[in-house]
């Protein structure tokens, strides 16, 4: 599954390219084009114009949804009222299920771009002071035992399904300044665990000031992705893009999204990654 903002009807030539190329490189049978707009006649005519465009694969259905309601393009009259399908993605299993995991959904796009863009400009003079003392303190670590620090922090934190408190979201943000306490933090994602690390990943993106921010939001991109939270994943790579255009972390998360690469394949990056770690660390089991 891609998910890609929606361009206006004159990159739909683009926006049909690359979906196009999605398509072949993931070797598709069939493609569903879905459009989340408030806005019906753009998306109704880019989702037109798509139909054109992309005539040579076949579509399995086209559908705009909006204002709680979704309406085909593919199946005429006889399956969608003129006035449209109601819909209420509140009462869906996997809204509960979202709620539950301290994912419950944002109101709209600048929701969820609010979400990770850290503390307000008032609150940063005091989260800097306070990040300064624990970088004071941490120096006092060496790197083993800094090591153990975080993957304590982490895993505490997933089995009691909290929120943490500023003090810890600093910890780890100064503690994955390291790459390679980054990747160690990484590398203790799953595909069973991803949500947990949303939550905790996206709780340090909130208290973290920008000079910070560059590890926990590629962390929390890669969470995103390996959840299947494609919007909250291009959320991180856009404030990247804007923090830290040079980090690599960010770069591969980009590139993860432009080529819509499948969760699945995180199982032998994560076990290459894990092997590595182990030897070095001895702090992963499996």
């Amino acid at each position: 599954m891609a998910r890609m903002d929606l361009p206006p009807e004159s990159a739909s030539a683009e926006l049909a390219e690359r979906i196009d190329t999605l398509a072949k490189q993931h070797r598709t049978h069939a493609i569903a084009l879905v459009a989340y707009s408030a806005a019906s006649l753009p998306a109704n005519r880019l989702l037109t114009r798509l139909m054109d465009l992309l005539g040579e694969h076949k579509l399995s259905d086209v559908l705009y949804v909006g204002h709680g309601r979704w309406w085909s393009l593919t199946c005429g009259d006889e399956c969608c009222p003129i006035t449209g399908t109601p819909f209420d993605p509140s009462s869906h299993p996997v809204s509960a299920a979202a709620v539950f995991a301290g994912l419950g959904a944002r109101a709209d796009r600048r929701d969820l771009e609010a979400s990770v863009s850290g503390p307000s400009q008032a609150e940063l003079p005091r989260v800097e002071a306070l990040a300064d003392a624990l970088l004071t303190e941490l120096d006092q670590l060496d790197d083993p035992r800094a090591v153990r620090l975080l993957v304590s922090i982490v895993e505490a934190a997933r089995s009691e399904s909290g929120v943490l408190d500023e003090r810890k979201c600093l910890l780890l943000g100064l503690l994955v300044t390291d790459i390679g306490r980054r990747d160690l933090a990484w590398a203790l994602m799953s595909s069973t665990n991803a949500e947990d690390h949303v939550r905790l990943w996206g709780g340090v993106v909130s208290h973290v000031p920008p000079t910070l921010a560059a590890a926990p939001l590629s962390l929390l991109g890669m969470a995103a992705w390996l959840s299947g939270a494609g919007a909250l994943l291009n959320c991180c790579c856009e404030r990247l893009a804007q923090l830290a255009p040079d980090y690599s972390m960010g770069s591969l998360l980009a590139e993860i999204s432009e080529r819509a690469l499948p969760p699945s394949l995180w199982q032998q990056i994560a076990s290459e990654m894990q092997a590595e770690l182990r030897a070095e660390h001895g702090l992963l089991a499996g």
